[in-house]
Parts: C-alpha cells; sequence; structure tokens
C-alpha cells in the first residue's frame, strides 16, 4: 500500500533544503486553562465525593472526684411508689414483688430487671440528642448476704427480699477483684474530647424496668412531688467528661445535681458516690 504526500515548499529549509523536519509526538498540546481546571475544580470535586474518614474509637471514662481521687463505688439507690401512693425511702425487693426465691435462684424477675441510665448533649428535651445508654441489671452486693450462720439464716445465702433495698452497687475492678463493674465507666468517643479542653457535659435520665411486672418507671432526682412544667428539671443528673494528659474521666456536677453525693472511706485517695433516684411524683 502506498500513501503520497503533497509536499509545501514554505516547509523546505534553506534554498536548496532536501529535508524536511517532523516533530517526534504529533499530539496535540492545548495552550488554554486546562492544567488549571484539572487542579482547582475535577480534584476538588473528587475529594467532596468521597466520605469523610470517621473515628469510631471509644474512650473509657474513669470516675474520679476533684480531679484526684478514684472512686471506689458507685450506688444508684432507687426508691418506688408504694400502694398507698408515697415513696418507699428506702424501697425494698419485696416492695415491688419480688420474692425471696426469685432472689435466692436468680429467676428472671430479678435478674432481668434493670436499672436504664440514658444520656444526653444537654436537658432540653426538644433539642436534645442521645450519646450513649446503659443498662445496669438487678444484682447483689456483699450487704445483701449474711455473714453468719444461725438457727435461722446460713452464711453466704441472700437475705429475705424485704431486708434487701433496691440499689445498684458498682465496683472499681482495679481495687474490687470481685464486684460488678457493668456501668461504672462511661463510654464516648476519643476523638471529641481534646486534651485540657473544657468538660463536656452529659445528661443522665434514668428509668427502671421491672421484669416482674413489666412495667418501665421513670425516676427523677428529687423525692418531692412537681407540677409538670418544672418537673422536667428534675429529670437529669449531670455528668462531666475531660482528657488530661494522664487519660479519660468523669466526675458529677454536685451543684447541678442535689441528688449527688461523695463521702470518704478509709482510703485517702478513694471516694464513694452515692445517686439517689426517685420515682416521679407529677401534681
Amino acid at each position: 500500500m502506498f500513501v503520497s504526500y503533497k509536499i509545501n515548499p514554505s516547509l523546505l529549509s534553506g534554498a536548496t533544503a532536501t529535508t524536511i523536519d517532523f516533530p517526534i509526538n504529533m499530539e496535540y498540546q492545548l495552550v488554554d486553562n486546562s492544567e488549571l481546571v484539572e487542579r482547582v475544580f475535577v480534584n476538588g470535586e473528587i475529594e467532596k465525593s468521597v466520605n469523610p474518614i470517621l473515628d469510631y474509637e471509644k474512650a473509657r471514662f474513669i470516675p474520679v472526684y476533684d480531679n484526684l481521687k478514684n472512686v471506689d463505688t458507685i450506688t444508684y439507690i432507687v426508691s418506688l411508689l408504694g400502694s398507698n401512693g408515697n415513696l418507699n425511702i428506702p424501697t425494698y425487693y419485696s416492695d415491688i414483688e419480688i420474692k425471696n426465691d426469685d432472689i435466692k435462684f436468680k429467676k428472671n424477675a430479678f435478674t432481668e430487671s434493670a436499672l436504664i441510665l440514658s444520656f444526653y448533649d444537654n436537658d432540653n428535651p426538644l433539642t436534645q440528642n442521645l450519646v450513649t445508654e446503659i443498662e445496669i441489671y438487678s444484682h447483689l452486693s456483699s450487704g445483701d448476704y449474711y455473714v453468719s450462720s444461725t438457727s435461722t439464716q446460713i452464711a453466704g445465702q441472700p437475705k429475705p427480699a424485704n431486708q434487701i433495698p433496691l440499689k445498684f452497687v458498682l465496683s472499681n475492678p482495679l481495687t474490687t477483684p470481685v464486684g460488678f463493674y457493668e456501668g461504672y465507666h462511661i463510654y464516648a468517643y476519643r476523638d471529641e474530647y481534646l486534651v485540657n479542653n473544657p468538660p463536656k457535659s452529659l445528661y443522665m435520665k434514668a428509668q427502671y424496668f421491672s421484669a416482674k411486672t413489666g412495667k418501665i418507671l421513670n425516676l427523677s432526682t428529687s423525692s418531692s412531688a412537681y407540677p409538670i412544667n418544672n418537673l422536667i428539671y428534675k429529670l437529669y443528673t449531670k455528668f462531666d467528661l475531660y482528657r488530661n494528659t494522664t487519660g479519660f474521666y468523669y466526675s458529677l456536677d454536685t451543684t447541678y445535681s442535689t441528688n449527688v453525693q461523695y463521702s470518704s472511706v478509709n482510703n485517702p485517695n478513694l471516694m464513694n458516690l452515692t445517686i439517689n433516684l426517685y420515682q416521679i411524683q407529677a401534681l
């Protein structure tokens, strides 16, 4: 196959030129804003189409007092309304239809009942977002067992239901190797807490679920009855979460939350924390 070319005399080099120069790269080149379009527009749109990298790793926050002392135990004490419409303070398991055998043989009526703690980013029900939730199931603490044997009791056996108050004792796993730990720590996304930044507050609202009756009872931070429009401000316990150079910690705001008490123990580096919760009474 033959191809014929017609040579333009103007391409010849010199007066008596016998050669023609052809470039190696015969592709055309743009001399406009293509590079700018590629760098600014195309690459920018590619970045927008890629989902951002999110850090879903959570940190474990440890309860402390005054930034210095660890908390040895956290005790949630729950007081519920009796059949007469008044609060039973304290409330015993027998007051909520839990029998001796329910406790002794760890029946579902006892073990599946739970304290439900819901943590929100603020205390306004119209704008708040649920951050995390903790369920603490019924269990016995050391004080709920007989420590010595008599003619009517056996050491190591649980006390009767009318002698065991409705409470949830959470132990520090470092100081109490044998205990109940669920709910002692709070878990939150670590990238939301920077070192030495001001604390972020979570507002805890509590409910009690009875596996015996199937009812969920809303709890308040006050034992008094309030009108509906004021009751909303008595539902929350304030937790302050923060991070410093040594780790992640939380403490409770005893000014905002009047249902919270810290108390000292024999060890000067430890404190006990008690949180009182009461079934809601509305006027």
